[in-house]
């Protein structure tokens, strides 16, 4: 029976240790991928790089969460930027401060320290979702008021029936825009019912979107014409 050692820490982070297994050769085998992060203030300065790990206070850390909060601590301290701590307590029924500790306890076991988040605070603060709701409701309202966004107030049935349209379809789950074109009268008269709603992004009917994304390049996706179109082709 080989031999094991059990390496114990923080109570979440248990694990074997076994003997080192002998090398696979690779043949051809190109893992490593280059690319710059370039970041630019308003007047097109040079800005300090940011970035956030944002766990869920639903439970102990995961080892997935903790190699990505290394990475985004490392990759901060690398450039000489930011890491920021924002607690992602959007399940209300199942986060718990008792658990939001631990996670953070956690993260410091592992020699982690942050320059902003909720027990250090920050200049951009709050770093609990649910203390932001008032900022994003005036973030939404300004992009409401720009024509950016509309409100939804399609129920969850309603949803579901249209991802079953689209899965017979064979496309991914694709939003129909029932009230993307909804009149001031229909849109009043569901904030009088108080009908719950979210907000929806306004996407083109016709062309495509390009995305430049930093590790996939340049991301293409058909208009929502485009794609019910191409259902109907024999």
């Amino acid at each position: 029976m080989a031999a094991s050692a059990l390496l114990t820490g923080s109570p979440w982070l248990r694990m074997r240790l076994l003997p080192d297994a002998p090398a696979r050769p690779f043949r051809h085998l190109h893992l490593r991928r280059s690319f710059s992060v370039r970041a630019s203030g308003a007047d097109g300065s040079p800005a300090p790089v940011r970035v956030r790990f944002a766990p869920s206070p639903t439970g102990n850390l995961h080892v997935g969460g903790a190699r990505t909060a290394l990475f985004n601590y490392l990759f901060a301290r690398s450039k000489g930027g930011r890491f920021v701590l924002r607690v992602e307590d959007t399940d209300l029924e199942r986060s718990t401060r008792k658990s939001e500790e631990a996670v953070l306890a956690d993260l410091a076991w592992l020699g982690l320290d942050w320059d902003e988040g909720p027990d250090v605070g920050g200049d951009f603060g709050p770093y609990r979702q649910s203390e932001r709701n008032s900022l994003y409701k005036q973030y939404a309202e300004k992009l409401l008021d720009s024509g950016a966004v509309y409100r939804c107030f399609c129920s969850s049935e309603e949803l579901e029936q249209m991802k079953e349209v689209a899965k017979q379809r064979q496309l991914p789950p694709v939003y129909m825009g029932k009230w993307a074109s909804a009149s001031d009268a229909e849109v009043q008269q569901e904030l009088e019912k108080g009908t719950p709603y979210t907000y929806r992004f306004r996407v083109p009917k016709e062309g495509s979107l390009k995305i430049s994304d930093l590790i996939r390049g340049e991301v293409m996706s058909q208009s929502l014409e485009h794609k019910l179109q191409a259902t109907y082709v024999c």
